[in-house]
This record gives structure tokens, C-alpha cells and sequence, in this order.
């Protein structure tokens, strides 16, 4: 058993004030790493220490090195950047620093598409009907339409590295097939460096369900129930629930039973997500992939079963003996992702200063911003993660809408109005949403020309207040009403 007494977050932003978190509470200092655009960042002023990356958060040399100069016993990764790099992983265990995550052999074998498809296989996980392809650029135009004609329209085409929705293309239509595959290239290339392939049918009204495992230091896999993330746009979730309402008992235990058999499948330890497609319709559910690390959606997870994650993760790492097979769920809990974006169904990034921000009281609310925090668009465009907890689905959406009532975001577009409509959505209360309905159907919110010119008000208002605040310091502020 190896105690650990200084942890690095290779991360930013929420998930590395999330972390740090649940670290000082186990009496851990916390360094945190950081890029000149956040420098003053809430995260960077509550680590222990920090220290500026001269090459960004994929520098493997100057993370290890800062390891090594530092003694810092223990990495967490968080999600994005290096958390899913094997490569890295067995750098960081070559060096005898501690990965809370899985073991680099794991991540191999799960974190790349193809070869989770095949250990899925293995396993007797079901699967859609689907090809993996190691160099999809090797692929000729006649060859490139003889594979989706094989599989059957729709397809969707996925790179096999990385995860979160992108280098990901629908082909709906045969005449669509080398400008998709154009661009999931283009794009795996430039995000990973990788141009395997995986294509697989697509179900045009599935549902997103996916299964949280935790693996102990023994290796043995429980299941944490399961999520619903069927609200997404750009193959990105924006609201996610657990657990997931709606499924056979039989269907449910089987979904556990497969994520917990794939994961004992490939010696998994630590937290992971197992992902699937459910057809309603014919209640079958199909093997997607695994992201090896915390999700974004931890949280709900956390909310319905009591654990903290992290401290699990954590305890997993150093090698306490764990067992999670008495552990229940409770209520249900919903989390949404507060992204810096228009409402409008463009979901186009906003950028800028945020001038106000006031989160919601009495929920949980996991944020990396604050007032005067910029949104540069060099980072993913999430700055905060409400999160309810209620008796009953319909008791915890109107729990969250009140929470979205009361945060105020102003200098930038949110996606709160957009969340907000999408509570009030018939399907949605339902549960007959799926994961393009809001491409296919859904209406998202227009502002009308009064509301339009209402909001530029208080944002030319909020503008001229920072100004003047800069400029005249309190005295901005003073107003003599009522004398």
C-alpha cells in the first residue's frame, strides 16, 4: 500500500477544483498545472502550488519532470488531455508515479475503439454491426462505399482514439459517404494523431445508457447502476440522469452484468464508463465504447449512491482493499452542462468576459469560472455542471429549473435558455427523447425583439459597470436612491 501525500491534476478549469476538492478533505496538497489564459484561474489559486506549462497540457516531458523535481507522488488526469493516453500512462507508472485511473495495459486494450470492439467480443457483450479499420486514409472512394453499403445506412463514423462526441460523422446518405470520411480523417488526425476507424449501423432513435464501474485494487468490478445521456448536440451530452428510468429489470441487470464482464474481461481497476445504444423498441442495448477515466458525469453517480468518486478513485490507487457490492441507488439525480454557447440551435462557441456570475444556491454546482473570467475558445466551452438531487425524475427537473432561473451569466452566451426549454419539453418529460433529438425535432429558443433588446441592455449595462469599476474602483457602485 503506497499512501499519497502530493497529488498533480493534468488538468483545468471544474474537474481540477472538483478533484482538488475531495484531496484536501484526504489531507493530499494539490499542484496544479496551468497555460498563460489561466494564470489567475480559480483552480490555479487553490492548489498548493502551481506551475506554468511552457508547452501546454499534452507535455508529457515537463509533467513528468515537474514529478520528478517536485516529488509529487500521484497524477489524476481528470477527462480530456492525457487522460485516456496510454502511452502516457506507462511513462507515469515507468517513473513510480501513481495513475489514478486504470493500468496503462487496460487503457490500451479499452481506450482505442477497435480493440475495445474486439475485447466486447470476447467478452459476449453485444455489439452493432460494425467494421475497425486501422488506417482509414489507406481506404479508396469505391472501397469507402462498398463498407457502409455492407454495414447498411445510416452509419456513423468514429475515430478510434479519443472520446466526448468528437471526430464523429452521421452518413445518412450514400452521396455523403467521402465527404464524412474527409472530415472524421482531417479531424482525427489533427485531435489524435491516430487515423483508425471505427463505422458502425446506426440507430436512428436509440437511447444513450451507459453503466459506471469501479474496479478495485484486486481488480474485481462492480457496477455503480446507470446513467441516461440520450440529451445531446454535436454527438456532445448536455443533460445527463441517473439513473436511467425506463428499462426492463431484465434488460438492466443485463446491462450491468455485461459492463461488469468486459471490464473483469481486461483486468480493469479504477473508475470507468461503459457506453451503449438501447433500443427501446426492441429493448436490446449495444456496446458503444469505454472512457477509461471520471466522466463529466460522475456527478449524478455520486449523487444517487453517496460515494464520492474521487476519494474511491483515490483509495483504489494506493491500494486499500474496497468493496462497492452493498452499495444502493436513491432517487434521481440530473446534471447540465453549462457551456459557453448560443441557445439558438447554432450552438456556435461564445467568447469574451464573463461580467456576472451567480451560481444557484442550495444545489450542487461544479464550476471553473467566475466573474471576470475569460472564454477564449481554446479550451471545451463547458465553464459549469449543475447538479439535483430528488425524490423522483419529475421532483429533480423542477428542482434543476429553478436552479437555472436563479444563474446569472452575463458577457457571454449560455446554454441555459436552450436547458431550460428543453425541461419544459413534452418528449423530454417522457422520456421519448433520443440522442439526435434535438437535431431532429426539437425547437430550440428564439428570442423575441423585445427580449432581444432587453438583454442588450443589461449587458451594455454590465459593460459600462465594469468599465467604470475599473476605472473609479467602489465609486462605481454608489447610487444615492432613496435620499
Amino acid at each position: 500500500m503506497r499512501s499519497i501525500q502530493k497529488l498533480l491534476v493534468a488538468n483545468r478549469g471544474e474537474i481540477a477544483r472538483r478533484i482538488f476538492r475531495t484531496a484536501h478533505e484526504m489531507k493530499i496538497q494539490c499542484v496544479a498545472v496551468f497555460e498563460d489564459e489561466d494564470a489567475d484561474a480559480l483552480y490555479v489559486l487553490e492548489a498548493d502550488t502551481a506551475f506554468k506549462l511552457p508547452q501546454g497540457f499534452l507535455d508529457q516531458d515537463f509533467i513528468l519532470d515537474l514529478c520528478a523535481r517536485e516529488k509529487i507522488d500521484a497524477i489524476h488526469p481528470g477527462y480530456g488531455f492525457l487522460s485516456e493516453n496510454a502511452e502516457f500512462v506507462r511513462r507515469v507508472e515507468e517513473a513510480g508515479v501513481v495513475f489514478i485511473g486504470p493500468s496503462s495495459a487496460a487503457m490500451e486494450r479499452m481506450g482505442a475503439k477497435t480493440s475495445a470492439r474486439a475485447c466486447a467480443k470476447a467478452a459476449g457483450v453485444p455489439l452493432l454491426p460494425g467494421a475497425e479499420i486501422e488506417d482509414g486514409s489507406s481506404l479508396s472512394a469505391m472501397e469507402r462505399e462498398s463498407l457502409i453499403e455492407r454495414i447498411g445506412l445510416p452509419v456513423v463514423l468514429k475515430a478510434a482514439a479519443g472520446g466526448g462526441g468528437k471526430a464523429q460523422a452521421i452518413i445518412d446518405y450514400r452521396a455523403d459517404t467521402n465527404l464524412a470520411f474527409d472530415k472524421v480523417l482531417r479531424e482525427a488526425e489533427r485531435l489524435y494523431k491516430n487515423q483508425a476507424l471505427v463505422v458502425e449501423r446506426y440507430l436512428v432513435k436509440a437511447r444513450h445508457v451507459e453503466v459506471q464501474v469501479l474496479g478495485n485494487s484486486k481488480k474485481e468490478n462492480f457496477a455503480l447502476f446507470d446513467r441516461d445521456c440520450s440529451a445531446q448536440r454535436n454527438n456532445q451530452k448536455i443533460i445527463e440522469e441517473a439513473p436511467a428510468l425506463g428499462l426492463p429489470d431484465n434488460v438492466r441487470q443485463e446491462l450491468h452484468s455485461s459492463a461488469v464482464r468486459l471490464a473483469n474481461h481486461v483486468g480493469y481497476s479504477n473508475a470507468g464508463t461503459m457506453e451503449y445504444l438501447y433500443d427501446s423498441e426492441r429493448q436490446e442495448f449495444y456496446f458503444l465504447e469505454m472512457n477509461t477515466r471520471l466522466q463529466v458525469e460522475h456527478t449524478v453517480t455520486e449523487m444517487v449512491t453517496g460515494l464520492d468518486l474521487v476519494r474511491e478513485q483515490i483509495l483504489i490507487a494506493e491500494g486499500h482493499e474496497t468493496n462497492y457490492a452493498n452499495v444502493t441507488c436513491s432517487g434521481h439525480a440530473i446534471e447540465a452542462r453549462i457551456c459557453a454557447e448560443k441557445s439558438d440551435g447554432t450552438y456556435q462557441p461564445s467568447t469574451g468576459e464573463i461580467l456576472q456570475y451567480v451560481e444557484p444556491k442550495g444545489v450542487r454546482v461544479d464550476s471553473g469560472v467566475r466573474a471576470g473570467s475569460h472564454i477564449s475558445g481554446k479550451y471545451d466551452n463547458m465553464i459549469a455542471k449543475v447538479v439535483v438531487h430528488a425524490a423522483n425524475r419529475a421532483d429533480a427537473i423542477v428542482k434543476l429549473e429553478k436552479a437555472l432561473q436563479a444563474f446569472f451569466v452575463n458577457g457571454i452566451h449560455t446554454n441555459i435558455p436552450l436547458t431550460l426549454q428543453l425541461l419544459h419539453d413534452e418528449k423530454f418529460r417522457k422520456m421519448l427523447h433520443y440522442t439526435r433529438y434535438l437535431q431532429k425535432e426539437f425547437i430550440p429558443p428564439q428570442n423575441s425583439p423585445e427580449e432581444a433588446a432587453q438583454l442588450a441592455a443589461i449587458i451594455r449595462y454590465q459593460l459600462e459597470l465594469h468599465e467604470n469599476t475599473e476605472r473609479f474602483g467602489d465609486l462605481a457602485n454608489f447610487s444615492n436612491t432613496g435620499l
